[in-house]
């Protein structure tokens, strides 16, 4: 499920109706029905499953780190400034994150510490 999407500015209900399709394939993995009015708490815990904004969370801070140490001509970073306006642009995203994680842009040059910080995924 998380394929691509870090490169993607998720709004708050795409986040939430992806988080609902993984919860429903971790109910069916586990056997679980509706049903057996199981939190989702419990179904996380015992799957050992983080939040699922928090894996794509790291995952688009892992990608922007990436594009961060590469030289400033290539495509990736030329692409972090896009044209025109989308509606929620990645940088806003990206920004969002960082602020919420706690790092900063100039602390992704350090690769291993860049992958400490940002660690809140599955455990």
């Amino acid at each position: 499920m998380l394929y691509g999407l870090e490169t993607v500015a998720l709004r708050k209900r795409q986040e939430a109706e992806l988080e609902v399709a993984e919860t429903k394939m971790l109910r069916f993995s586990l056997g679980v029905t509706r049903m057996d009015r199981i939190r989702n708490e419990y179904i996380r815990g015992t799957a050992h499953v983080r939040c699922f904004g928090d894996k794509v969370r790291e995952a688009r801070l892992r990608w922007f780190g990436h594009v961060q140490r590469r030289d400033s001509e290539h495509i990736g970073r030329r692409m972090l400034r896009p044209r025109g306006r989308p509606k929620r642009r990645f940088m806003d995203v990206v920004k969002e994150d960082m602020k919420l994680v706690g790092v900063r842009e100039e602390e992704a040059e350090d690769r291993v510490r860049w992958r400490q910080m940002i660690h809140c995924g599955d455990p």
